[in-house]
Order: C-alpha cells, then structure tokens, then sequence
C-alpha cells in the first residue's frame, strides 16, 4: 500500500512539473472572471424584469457549468494520456517495474494522484464559481456540493477510460480519443432529449444506451438537476411541452440503479487497465 501512495505523490508533483495544473489553472481563472462578469450584467441590467432575471440566471448557471464539466473532462484526459504511454516510451517504467514494484501499484498509485487532483481542481474551482456567482448576483443552485460531486464523477470515468487507453496507445491518440467520446456521449443525450420531447423512440432507447456504455453524460445530467431550481424546473416544463429537449435541462437527477452501473462501470474499466498493463510489453 505504501507503493501505491508513493507513486501517488510521485504522479501529482510530475503533473504540476510539466505544467499542466498552471495551464488549466489559468483557463479557470479565465472562466471565472468571465462568468462574474456575465452575472453581475444579468443581474443588474436594466433591460431584464426580475422575472426574465430569474429566469436567466439558472440557465446561465448550467452554460457556464457545462463550461467547467468541459474543462474538467479536458483535464482529465489530459494528464491521463500522459500516465503511462509517455512513461513507457520515455524508459520511466522499465525502470520503476525493475524494482520490487508491481506493475498493480504503479497503475492504482497513478490512478489514485490523477484523481485526489482533479478531485482538488474541481473542489476549488467550483467553489469559486459558486460565489462568484452568489456575490454578483445572489443565486445559489439547489445544492451546489451534489453538483460538484457528479462533475468530479464525470470526469473520474473519463479520466478511467483515458488510462485504459494509455496502456496501449500513444498519449496524443489516448487523448483524443477520450475527448472525442465524451463529445459523442454529450451528442448522444442530445438526441435522447430530443427524441423524449417529440416522442421518437428509437432516438431516445439509443441515447440510453450510449449512457450505459460510457457514463459521461448521464452523470452531467445530475449535476444540472442539482443546479436548477424546482420552481425553475416546473416553469420550463409548464410553459413548453418540448422543453424536455432542452440539453440543458434535467427534469429528473440518475436513479440510484443507474449510479450503481456508474460505479460498477468504473471499477470494470479499472480493472481492464490493470490486465492490459500488465500484460503491456515495457
């Protein structure tokens, strides 16, 4: 165990070595300012009503949350890619595994630094946005820390698979590959919203599945229940009947069943990563 929490460490000082938790550290700083700029207008323009205010700033909410879900996924895939294909073609792990060192540490210790960081990147991050938002505003979601809880789950499965497939592939195509199949998935709940709204099953039953076979989008969808007022929720839907297509708009958070497969979802890919590096050819 002690192998595992030294390789841990080892992995977030590498991360913060190559520079890339300054890069993304200043892309949130970009976004944050961007989005206490785009509040304070909202909620101080004199050519909204309250109403049209209220209406506005929920939605304003989960655009720029999507945003961080973005940038989090991005994150991730990130430093993921880089885990063990840049490792194995630098000469890294020919010589770390020549130790007493399973190749299960060296894997589990990287998974564990890459998500106690982003774990740490999406707390803060998302704290600042949050009073950002309160201070030049005064909205506040639902329940902000449930919100947050889901984008890190997001972006933990994404990060999951990246590792998979770093054990094979090289970083650059790890990388872009795990960015590419978290658009298809978001793409994907588009369809199934727009197939629920205008009755087309097969565009639903397909979104579903997508949602099975890679989590991404279906835990988005409850971080955006979380970040949109009920009262919110029951206007949308009141007002139009095809506001169920809204991507961005979640009537209803994951059933606990669908968490369970969430989970269960990311222990299976885990486990996968470990078979193939352990049978990878240093």
């Amino acid at each position: 165990m002690s192998a595992i929490w030294t390789i841990a460490s080892l992995t977030v000082r590498e991360a913060v070595r190559r520079r890339l938790v300054a890069a993304f550290a200043l892309i949130s700083v970009v976004m944050v300012s961007l989005s206490g700029w785009g509040f304070y207008r909202l909620s101080h323009g004199t050519g909204l009503t309250s109403g049209e205010s209220g209406l506005a700033l929920p939605q304003a909410v989960v655009l720029f949350m999507f945003m961080f879900s973005f940038v989090v996924a991005l994150s991730a895939s990130a430093v993921a890619s880089l885990a063990v294909s840049s490792e194995i073609e630098s000469g890294v792990l020919q010589a770390v595994v020549a130790r007493p060192v399973r190749r299960s540490d060296v894997l589990l210790g990287k998974w564990l630094g890459l998500v106690g960081l982003l774990a740490a990147y999406t707390a803060i991050v998302f704290g600042l946005l949050v009073a950002v938002v309160y201070l030049t505003s005064g909205f506040v979601a639902p329940d902000p820390a449930a919100a947050a809880a889901f984008v890190l789950a997001e972006g933990v499965v994404l990060l999951t698979l990246v590792l998979l497939l770093s054990t094979r592939l090289s970083a650059l195509a790890a990388g872009v590959i795990g960015v590419a199949l978290f658009g298809v998935a978001w793409l994907a709940g588009v369809v199934g919203s727009l197939g629920a709204a205008f009755n087309i099953g097969a565009m639903h039953t397909a979104s579903e599945i997508s949602q099975y076979l890679l989590p991404t989008d279906g835990l988005w969808h409850g971080a955006m229940y979380y970040l949109e007022p009920p009262s919110f929720l029951a206007r949308q839907l009141a007002e139009s009947p095809v506001a169920q297509g809204d991507p961005f708009l979640s009537a209803a958070g994951p059933a606990w069943p669908y968490l369970t497969w969430a989970a269960i979802w990311l222990v299976l890919v885990l486990m996968l990563s470990l078979v193939s590096f352990e049978r990878r050819e240093l």
